[in-house]
């Protein structure tokens, strides 16, 4: 891998640059050696080699670029290793395409955002009157039996106030299942919190049904959260500068219950990188069970790999070409299978402790549910996990 870190690049045309480099020797000793001591500062000028769609003849697949950014929570600088992960051509807002650099971070971010917090069970279009209410599940899932479900309200829910809690309840004993009340879903306190029991009094909020209703959630959403890149709260996290960067994407969302309050993933970076980046078209496929297993696109300045990207087997293809980086790094021919089987090339660490081996979260839904998300373990395996956890990730970005 090549490491730059000193300017290396004119104030000329991408053309003119790549021109120059090639007749200096000197250089292109450096460049094609395993270790550079100096990689560009100079954002701009890779920025211009890679608008002129000359890059690939002066950088390389594995280099890195120095990166400076701050976790704005707590003050602290570090530098970002980026590696340069494939070069390809991007799509734009606009419908224009253009060539790109994509860049991804070398280690993972320093604390973890949960792809999508365990959603609300119940929207209140008006206000809801104190009392007693209860719930139909339609199928049993784990401990959870069908049958029907009450509990007593105190207070009532204010009108688009949430009736939240059951996260996991197709793991816990009924016995223990509660439901929490709020004012909406960007508030973390609760109104009140009541037991839940089985039970037909009071009025019906409807049936509890994976797909989901008009009147609640899908139990899928309400018990692990929802793996739907567009709607993710990662997604808004890395590609907000704001503190306060979340925001509900559909009325049963809630705020994460971890890291809400760190600010947003692209407020540690400076105005000149972000002035390299745009945002680009990712296209990511929706789960088979809640959703319709569709192809979406979004444009973001900062995502998630795809299992395609990270040249791990994919369970449907359309999410992005393999990046040349992780087939490098596989020595395969054929794309890396999933858990059981373990590859030390995929393991990621730390970027405030390179020895320490973190989970990363990847953005492809697992298509068999609306909850699990696919991620890499630490140890370098790839499997799926419920989207409330928060998983740390290895962020990517296009300079183009």
């Amino acid at each position: 891998m090549s490491l730059i870190t000193e300017p290396l690049f004119l104030d000329k045309t991408g053309r003119q640059i790549a021109d120059e480099l090639h007749k200096n020797n000197t250089l292109l000793e450096l460049l094609a050696g395993d270790k550079i001591s100096a990689l560009p500062t100079d954002i701009k000028a890779v920025q211009r080699l890679v608008k002129s769609g000359v890059a690939q003849e002066v950088l390389h697949i594995g280099d890195q670029l120095m990166i400076p950014w701050s976790d704005k929570s707590i003050n602290k600088e570090y530098t970002m290793p980026m590696d340069i992960v494939s070069f390809e051509e991007v799509t734009l807002k606009d419908g224009t395409t253009t060539p790109g650099m994509v860049l991804q971070s070398h280690y993972a971010t320093p604390y973890g955002i949960p792809f999508d917090e365990d959603e609300a069970l119940y929207y209140a279009e008006a206000e809801l009157p104190a009392g007693t209410y209860n719930f139909t599940l339609d199928t049993s899932w784990g401990k959870a039996q069908p049958g029907t479900y009450q509990f007593t309200l105190a207070q009532p829910v204010p009108k688009e106030g949430q009736i939240s809690g059951l996260r996991l309840f197709p793991d816990t004993e009924i016995a223990k299942w509660t439901v929490s009340t709020y004012k909406n879903g960007a508030t973390a306190e609760a109104i009140e919190t009541v037991p839940v029991t089985a039970g037909t009094e009071g009025a019906t909020l409807g049936v509890l049904k994976k797909e989901g209703t008009e009147q609640l959630n899908s139990s899928h959403k309400v018990a692990y959260g929802y793996n739907r890149w567009s709607q993710s709260a990662i997604r808004q996290w890395l590609n907000s500068s704001e503190q306060n960067w979340w925001k509900s994407q559909n009325k049963f969302d809630r705020i994460p219950a971890t890291n809400a309050d760190k600010p947003g993933f692209m407020s540690g970076f400076s105005a000149e990188f972000l002035s390299c980046i745009q945002p680009v078209k990712i296209t990511t496929a929706l789960n088979t069970v809640i959703d319709d297993g569709s192809l979406e696109a979004t444009y973001d300045k900062f995502f998630l790999p795809s299992l395609e990207q990270m040249y791990i087997k994919p369970q449907t293809s359309g999410e992005g070409s393999y990046w040349d980086y992780w087939k490098h790094a596989s020595e395969r021919t054929t794309p890396m299978e999933w858990r059981p089987a373990i590859y030390q090339s995929l393991i990621t660490y730390a970027l405030e402790n390179p020895t320490s081996a973190q989970n990363v979260s990847l953005r492809s839904a697992y298509r068999s549910n609306g909850y699990n998300a696919w991620s890499v373990n630490s140890s370098g395996y790839a499997y799926n996990g419920s989207s409330y956890h928060a998983l740390r990730c290895a962020p990517a970005c296009v300079i183009c």
